[in-house]
């Protein structure tokens, strides 16, 4: 590219007007004027020097703009100038003081002094904090991290995107964009093979076609796993349908085998985190697998001190009691229980009768969920968390920094809504739990399995090989009874819906038009209930009953347009002040996670920035981030897991039959805590109560019983 085609902008960054992740408008003052900059997204630092390459257009609609072609930034050479670049945010410590001592001992040449032979700067006179803020300010104002972001924004990356690439592989970065883009999807975490296909496409490297063929048969393995839940895949899984246009391909089948990409055991083919992780959890339970001794005396004293100080006349059921006796017998146990049964009230139990045999040890409970573990620090008197939250998921990294070489420091676990949890984070989970003295686990063995690979609790329960004790108590006896009757009925695969007249309602979706759902939801709230006590549930996305058309007609009724409150529209849809928002990707740095539900409390247009409350937690979005929240006035079920509410909406529509079985149905019902309507096909929901989901691929029960 010739530079002197364009045109050139000199000048200092203002402030982002709007940003994407891929496209952004800016400010930038030069000696002339303030001028509106377009382009790719690209982190620019406020009051830092640029030298833009581009186009000046005149728009139509906003009138004169410059395009940016390139970005380097500027190389002061002048007295006035680099002693003001040196005092700007970009070095911490510095101040014009010390930026003018540098001058004076370096003269023009001080900025290249500082970045090739910064031994000389060491030896001027400026403290420890003043000399480590210039290399860390040198080491940012690098022209070829530019250069290479910019690089990889322009071959279809977004601006994220472009900075993981950047941090994976620092100064390799361009080497590997022209000798293999492939391993950006293969050693960077998120980065979508469609963008890597495309970049590769418009490049020539060398074995290109059996590079794409390797990466494409990973990524294969990726998808397929995860959509079904599959930890292994046998070959007619992958090969058949997906691999049948391509020659050779058992020839890059060998070869990610032998790079150790994919795994062959047992006739079995597994992507090797898949297959690394079982090998871990069962490693780990095998090992801590054992009977301990208990004073069973003193242990019923201090259950029977425990409910007195509930109650006068409360006691534990006889399954409950013994849930006890196994917790403190056992390294690992499980307890499996339906709505109603009492599990909350037991981890309260657990872990207050812990304390008192055991003063000086730490224990806590985690959940895959935000909400979940919410709940249990409302309840119970124990310090509670998310599993990510505990084990420090490092966004950038994919990893956790709690693990082996750094494990946590508990000496007991309890591990709340297990059914949710996937192979991969217990057996980070595990990894990071080497001075861990005792795990339970707890949950509902008919709920749906996880999203993400493995069927963790059913192998552990059908293993036999740990105690594991199953609540079947009813302890709701007033409302929401009648709700734990039908998840039952559901279990059993029987439903009489004449016997439910109070907390369960069958409405024919037939006779049920959009309109006549939103009067019903607006009678409910104006009898009294609010509308953060009711949630509408849906199997699906799309259809006059699936969530995003649902989430329309909610948002348009119960929160509609108006001048008072700022709205702002992402793709189709709109967000506007007061929305109940649902987050859908996990950010342990604000403590939010996904399924967790809030309120969108403010827009801030000239900034283009959302803020969400979460109970008391501020999380701001910027443009390119509004992706991980949606609205939330109807969920999926799976978004719902982990959670309850006082009412529920059901939905079970004939659009929906190809996701209605019964775990989902069950799941989504046992949602509901006082309340339940469900608005559906009577026959089909009886129907699909007999369809159970396909049974997951796993390789953990053989692993542990052999």
């Amino acid at each position: 590219m010739n530079e002197e085609q364009f045109d050139t902008i000199n000048g200092y960054f203002v402030h982002t007007i709007y940003k994407s992740d891929t496209y952004m408008v800016c400010k930038f003052e030069t000696s002339d004027d303030t001028i509106t900059v377009t382009g790719p997204a690209f982190d620019f630092i406020k009051g830092d020097h640029y030298l833009l390459t581009g186009n000046y257009v005149d728009h139509p609609k906003y009138g004169f703009q410059f395009n940016i072609i390139t970005i380097k930034r500027y190389i002061p050479n002048k007295k006035d100038d680099i002693i003001k670049f040196l005092s700007s945010n970009s070095f911490k410590g510095i101040g014009k003081k010390a930026a003018t001592k540098i001058y004076e001992a370096f003269g023009d040449d001080s900025i290249n002094v500082i970045k090739e032979k910064f031994y000389l700067v060491e030896n001027i006179g400026l403290n420890t904090k003043q000399i480590n803020g210039l290399k860390e300010g040198i080491e940012y104002f690098n022209e070829d991290n530019n250069e290479t972001i910019l690089l990889l924004i322009s071959a279809g990356f977004s601006n994220s995107e472009a900075h993981r690439i950047y941090y994976h592989y620092k100064d390799d970065t361009a080497f590997i964009f022209n000798d293999n883009p492939y391993r950006f999807y293969l050693d960077v975490p998120n980065i979508p093979f469609n963008k890597v296909l495309t970049c590769a496409k418009n490049l020539d490297f060398e074995d290109k076609e059996y590079k794409f063929k390797e990466a494409y048969l990973i990524y294969i393995f990726k998808e397929v796993s995860f959509n079904s839940g599959n930890i292994y895949l046998d070959y007619e899984d992958f090969a058949d349908e997906y691999l049948k246009n391509y020659s050779d391909i058992d020839i890059a089948l060998k070869k990610c085998i032998d790079d150790n990409e994919i795994i062959f055991d047992n006739d079995h083919y597994y992507y090797k985190q898949e297959y690394y992780d079982e090998i871990d959890i069962a490693n780990y339970l095998k090992n801590n697998n054992e009977t301990l001794l208990i004073e069973r005396e003193y242990l019923k004293d201090l259950i029977k001190q425990n409910e007195l100080e509930l109650s006068s006349d409360f006691k534990y059921d006889t399954n409950q009691t013994q849930a006890i006796f196994n917790f403190f017998s056992e390294r690992f146990s499980i307890i499996i229980g339906g709505p109603g049964t009492g599990k909350t009230t037991l981890i309260n139990a657990l872990s207050s009768i812990y304390k008192v045999l055991y003063p000086y040890q730490n224990i806590i409970v985690v959940a895959p969920t935000g909400r979940a573990a919410k709940r249990i620090n409302e309840i119970c008197s124990v310090d509670s968390k998310t599993i990510h939250s505990l084990l420090k998921w490092n966004k950038e990294t994919n990893k956790f920094i709690q693990n082996k070489e750094n494990p946590i420091n508990y000496d007991c676990l309890i591990i709340d809504e297990f059914s949710m949890v996937d192979n991969n984070l217990f057996a980070s989970l595990l990894n990071a739990s080497t001075y861990v003295k005792k795990i339970c686990i707890i949950g509902d063995i008919n709920q749906l399995p996880s999203i993400r690979q493995g069927n963790l609790l059913k192998d552990l329960v059908e293993s036999k090989l740990f105690e594991t004790t199953y609540l079947s108590f009813n302890h709701r006896q007033k409302e929401g009874n009648e709700i734990i009757e039908l998840a039952d009925d559901i279990v059993n695969g029987t439903i009489d819906f004449n016997k439910y007249q109070n907390d369960v309602q069958f409405i024919d979706i037939k006779h049920t038009s959009l309109n006549s759902f939103i009067e019903m939801i607006s009678n409910e709230i104006n009898s009294g209930t609010s509308l953060d006590d009711i949630q509408v549930l849906s199997p699906m996305y799309r259809g006059d009953f699936g969530i995003d058309n649902l989430n329309s007609y909610l948002q348009a009724t119960f929160n509609p347009p108006s001048k008072s409150k700022s709205e702002r529209k992402v793709g189709k849809q709109i967000f506007r002040v007061g929305d109940k928002i649902l987050q859908l990707k996990n950010r342990p740095t604000d403590d939010v996670y996904n399924g967790d539900i809030g309120v969108l409390n403010d827009i801030d247009d000239y900034l283009k920035s959302l803020m969400v409350n979460f109970d008391g937690i501020n999380v701001f979005y910027e443009t390119d981030e509004l992706t991980e929240i949606s609205l939330a006035y109807c969920l999926s079920v799976h978004k719902a897991q982990g959670s309850e509410y006082n009412t529920v909406y059901f939905i079970c529509s004939k659009n929906h039959i190809n996701m209605l079985y019964k775990q989902l149905i069950y799941t989504g019902i046992s949602r509901a805590k006082s309340k339940l309507i469900i608005i559906g096909d009577e026959e089909l929901f009886k129907t699909a109560i007999q369809k159970e989901l396909n049974q997951r691929k796993t390789s953990l029960l053989s692993r542990l019983v052999d």
